[in-house]
């Protein structure tokens, strides 16, 4: 079994890791915008008929996720 970090996740998952809404994480990842002071990671591909919909490698999600939830606690 693959470890998970190196996992690929899609834009649904990757919002529950980080624990935003999915519109939070897409308007921040298109306008390269921060997000709760973090930097996101870039998207590592997009899949579908029009190639919109974004995934993600799993280990920088959580990475990110860590990030955030250390600044949501800071003072």
């Amino acid at each position: 079994m693959a470890d998970f970090r190196s996992t690929r996740i899609g834009v649904a998952n990757a919002a529950r890791i980080l624990n935003v809404r999915v519109v939070e994480l897409k308007e921040a990842v298109r306008h390269d915008q921060p997000l709760y002071g973090v930097r996101l990671p870039r998207p590592i591909g997009y899949l579908g008929v029009s190639a919109k919909e974004m995934f993600f490698a799993a280990g920088e999600i959580m990475d990110a996720a860590d990030r955030i939830a250390r600044q949501r606690k800071a003072p």
